[in-house]
């Protein structure tokens, strides 16, 4: 396919588009694994990972989801399956939360890799909020599967954040002082 076939698909993507992309398994693995839609899957997301700005949320979503089934069954993870992770975080922070815990608890490939974010603080704060409030009002146990560990990682990447913020903010400081004593 070309860039401006890509491109397309892309910008005009649709539930009636979701056979193309999906993780579509004959149930062998090993060198009998078959995914007869892997080589487009690919395509799509290596034009994408770079700028999701063309993208619907329902593409990113979709990807997601079927790139964490494949690494599943494949043994390996696409390796930027964390931007797709990223991207469908900070578009929609909480209301797509149990879709990445979806995604992030298929296997441990996807767990490792859908931890390397790069999330706003403001989105970070909010889904920590969500998670404890979940935590807090759940009315069966289901409900909250995997939000012990997620609440973990959010606010380890909140705190990240922070010592990051302070430790620029003092490398500036320290800036600012060699300049003005000329060091």
């Amino acid at each position: 396919m070309t860039q401006d076939q890509i491109q397309e698909f892309v910008k005009k993507y649709s539930s009636s588009d979701f056979d193309k992309i999906k993780f579509d398994w004959n149930g062998k693995h090993g060198n009998d694994l078959e995914d007869k839609n892997i080589h487009f899957r690919m395509q799509i997301c290596e034009y994408l990972k770079d700028d999701f700005s063309d993208s619907s949320d329902e593409l990113i979503l979709n990807l997601y989801l079927e790139l964490s089934k494949s690494a599943k069954e494949t043994w390996g993870v696409y390796n930027s399956f964390h931007l797709f992770a990223n991207e469908l975080l900070e578009r929609g922070g909480a209301k797509y939360l149990d879709i990445y815990i979806e995604g992030a608890t298929k296997s441990m490939d996807t767990g490792l890799m859908s931890g390397r974010l790069n999330l706003s603080k403001e989105r970070l704060n909010e889904i920590i909020c969500h998670i404890k409030s979940k935590m807090n009002n759940y009315e069966n146990e289901s409900e909250i599967t995997g939000y012990d560990h997620m609440l973990k990682r959010f606010e380890w990447l909140f705190e990240k954040e922070n010592k990051e913020k302070v430790s620029n903010d003092s490398d500036s400081l320290w800036q600012k002082i060699k300049s003005k004593f000329n060091f």
